[in-house]
């Protein structure tokens, strides 16, 4: 509990020049990051409590609008009434700055600059791809959303969206049949990212979480934007007494024009759909409604033609040729409906009820013929330079599927805040939840090497990789947490906070209930620098998803127990001034004790898991991030991370065969004959996720002579990460190229610039107009995610990569109205 300082109140009602309330306003002390900002209500409505005997400068700041101050020196328990007029902001280009002192994470959060993602020049176009510059965020492709956190896997994250958990779809395989992520960059308000270490008020993962926030208008607004990626539509109104908010948002994506550059030609023709809409509705003063839906159609269809790769190194080149027949279809349907009642139970105590349903069709048929050829090329120089001089392999292969998944997941929350005193807070919350899943899954390999089928048998013909599944799991969990935040102020500028939680988890399945403990410290010590020091631990548990309990086999593990690690971060955040602009500094060093896991494997992006097998290990290392205004006006960040993530599989061993010579068998040895075997223990082994050193940066410039162009130049670089044959959990000894990629773009504001009159012609019916240029790739760095493996007869393996997106341009009309 804080202890005892002296305080005085301001409260009032912000309004536009027209007379409407003005919501979502930030009210804070200018140059005081101790103290945390509020924001107005739906109708305007705000309070703010300050410190009393001191001169101070309050200030409005809200997106769009003119800043306001209002310079005070309160008496104790004084309370005064200020009603704010704000101003619109005449139209301009740069992101305004903000006037408020930069926020400490004195909660571990990092608050993402929401403002700047539909300017990330990113093919994917996702909102999930601004999390590749956090700190300890790493991914492995730029067509996919998935990614790693601090050596996790791409299942160990929690997303959410108004406080409800969205889910990925399941049986995704590779980043060209996934296409939209949930969140819709155009109806975000606000966004917060926390990389490990996390309150108990946030569910059960392992890894990270995000939690994103959709806007509640304030005044009409709209945009319309169009690409040759697809294109995007939102609408934003409000009531005229301001009770009822709506938003909504509509996007279209294809990505068939960067497919074209994979090295696997064909006929693309992905389709990608999804529309959104969020009502907010205040009942009385006191209790409002909200309502959330969503619809997704993700529909993927490819038919292959030919495939033309080279690999190997410069003594013994390598190029592979496939030429196919067949095709694949896919199709990911997905709805999300959402209600919640939200009340006011006092000035104190807020109390929210949400209802949400989740729905989910997923299907996948293909069968892929090939017949490939694998060559040796001339090296020697000269007009046959890099052209095929020998066949040294050649067969086919035949891939099949049919695959069905239906989930059904309802969902009932029930969440509490009370503000008992100054800046301490209690927080309480409790769900139930009925999953039902059920799949059919058919899957097989045929491959044949010279006239010979792999593996080779004189009588019958095998296949490979069979799965023959029909699941179905229907289940119950409950979850509840308690929270507390005590904040105490020391001499001068000096506080402590103390945030300490548990959290609770038991699903019907495995008949576990987990106990999560978790707490945090935060303390800014009276310095003149402005540093602020945190520890956060906690015990993260994770209850097995349907995707981790079927094995490569297709069969059902419902005896395993809850995945479990342990957290411990340490960390610092330094606001400072540079070139008279505000900058940020933030560093956390990192532990985490993997104590129960199941092991997998990553291909592509397809997670194999293992859970007939538990795994015990850690994962540590360092992550730092420094972001301000490089260029005055725009915020531009810079990420590094060093990670150490391995793991040791329990009770795992590997065999080796012996001949009657004592030498060890392989396609190498003439005597295949198996005279005895020898069993050793499998060890210490990097985790899928081990990127060592991870880089990624967002910057934003413009020529101060014609400050309406703007660019943006997006960088990702991340070390190699392991791989090996698949259905080989032991096999990943080997690691990729390191990935690299670099992304620009420029956009210039054709209508809406400062000064301009835009009362005739077509530029009346905007606000503003954009047109911009991306280029992705720049560097044309040929970027692996993941092998092809193919055999021959004798036995000998040659890894084949799968490349990434190639050099490519964009063109991109945005209208705002």
């Amino acid at each position: 509990m804080a202890v005892c300082q002296k305080t005085a109140a301001i409260y009032g009602l912000i309004k536009d020049t027209l007379g409407q309330p003005v919501q979502g306003v930030e009210i804070g002390i200018v140059g005081n990051s101790e103290q945390q900002p509020v924001y107005s209500d739906s109708l305007g409505k705000f309070s703010f409590t300050v410190p009393a005997g001191k001169e101070i400068q309050v200030g409005f700041f809200r997106e769009g609008y003119r800043s306001s101050f209002l310079p005070v020196k309160l008496k104790e328990g004084e309370n005064i009434e200020y009603n704010p007029s704000l101003h619109l902001a005449s139209g301009v280009m740069l992101d305004t700055a903000r006037i408020l002192a930069m926020k400490h994470n004195s909660e571990g959060l990092l608050e993402i600059n929401t403002n700047v993602v539909t300017s990330l020049p990113t093919p994917s176009g996702d909102f999930l791809s601004i999390l590749t510059t956090a700190p300890g965020v790493a991914t492995r492709s730029e067509l996919g959303s998935d990614y790693s956190v601090r050596g996790g896997g791409y299942d160990e994250n929690l997303v959410y969206v108004n406080g409800i958990e969205v889910y990925r779809p399941y049986l995704i395989q590779s980043g060209q049949q996934e296409g939209l992520s949930f969140i819709n960059p155009d109806m975000v308000s606000s966004a917060f990212f926390s990389a490990g270490g996390f309150e108990a008020k946030y569910g059960d993962k392992m890894s990270s979480v995000l939690d994103v926030t959709y806007k509640k208008p304030t005044a009409f607004a709209a945009s319309v934007s169009g690409s040759l990626l697809g294109g995007t539509e939102h609408i934003e109104a409000v009531s005229k007494n301001h009770r009822f908010t709506f938003i909504e948002g509509f996007r279209y994506k294809t990505n068939q024009y960067l497919l074209n550059t994979l090295n696997v030609q064909g006929a693309y023709k992905p389709q990608f759909y999804d529309g959104q809409i969020y009502m907010t509705y205040a009942i009385t003063d006191r209790l409002e409604l909200d309502i959330l839906g969503n619809f997704s159609a993700n529909i993927y269809q490819f038919i292959p033609q030919s495939q033309t790769t080279s690999f190997g190194t410069v003594s013994q080149a390598l190029q592979l040729q496939v030429y196919f027949q067949g095709e694949e279809i896919d199709e990911y349907l997905a709805a999300t409906g959402a209600a919640s009642l939200n009340y006011k139970a006092g000035e104190k105590v807020n109390l929210r009820l949400i209802y949400s349903q989740y729905y989910d069709q997923e299907t996948e048929d293909y069968d892929i013929d090939g017949d490939y050829l694998i060559s040796q090329l001339n090296t020697n120089a000269g007009s046959s330079f890099g052209k095929p001089a020998l066949g040294i392999g050649v067969g086919a292969y035949l891939n099949h599927a049919r695959d069905q998944l239906n989930a059904q997941v309802y969902s009932l929350q029930q969440q509490g805040t009370w503000d008992y005193s100054g800046g301490d807070k209690f927080l309480w919350g409790a769900t139930a939840q009925h999953e039902i899943v059920a799949s059919q899954i058919s899957q097989w390999n045929f491959n044949d090497s010279s006239g010979y089928s792999l593996p080779f048998s004189p009588y019958i013909i095998e296949l490979q990789n069979v799965v023959k599944a029909f699941d179905t799991l229907q289940s119950n969990r409950l979850m509840a947490y308690v929270e507390n935040i005590d904040k105490w102020h020391g001499l001068g500028n000096s506080y402590f906070i103390v945030t300490e939680g548990i959290r609770a988890n038991y699903w019907d399945v495995n008949n576990q209930t987990a106990i999560s403990p978790r707490g945090s410290l935060a303390y800014r010590p009276n310095w003149k620098s402005d540093v602020l020091f945190r520890l956060s631990s906690g015990l993260y548990y994770q209850p097995p998803s349907y995707l981790e309990l079927i094995d490569i086999y297709g069969d059902m593990h419902t005896n395993i127990k809850d995945q479990e690690s342990i957290h411990y971060v340490l960390g610092a955040d330094y606001n400072f001034k540079a070139w008279g602009r505000p900058f940020k500094l933030i560093t956390e060093a990192f532990y985490k004790q993997l104590v129960n896991v199941i092991p997998y494997e990553i291909v592509d992006e397809l997670v194999n898991y293992y859970p007939g097998q538990t795994a015990h290990g850690y994962a540590a290392g360092i992550d730092s991030k420094i972001g301000g205004e490089f260029v005055p006006g725009l915020e531009s960040w810079a990420s590094v991370s060093i990670l150490d993530a391995r793991y040791t599989i329990n009770n795992a061993y590997y065999t080796i065969n012996y001949n009657g010579y004592g030498e060890p068998i392989s396609p190498a040895i003439a005597d295949q004959t198996i005279a005895y075997s020898q069993q050793f223990p499998v060890k210490t082994m990097p985790m899928p996720m081990d990127q060592r050193v991870t880089f990624s940066m967002f910057f934003q410039d413009y020529l101060p002579m014609l400050p309406n162009l703007k660019v943006n130049l997006n960088l990702v670089f991340g070390t190699a990460v392991p791989f090996g044959p698949p259905y080989n959990l032991y096999g990943d000894t080997l690691r990729t190229p390191p990935y690299e990629r670099v992304d620009i773009g420029a956009s210039y504001l054709i209508v809406g610039r400062r000064g301009q009159k835009n009362n005739h012609g077509i530029a009346k019916y905007f606000k503003r107009m954009w047109i911009g240029i991306e280029v992705f790739n720049l560097l044309q760095a040929n970027n692996v995610i993941s092998y092809e493996w193919i055999e021959d007869v004798s036995g000998n393996k040659y890894a084949v990569p799968n490349y990434l997106t190639a050099r490519e341009a964009n063109i991109k009309l945005t209208f705002e109205f």
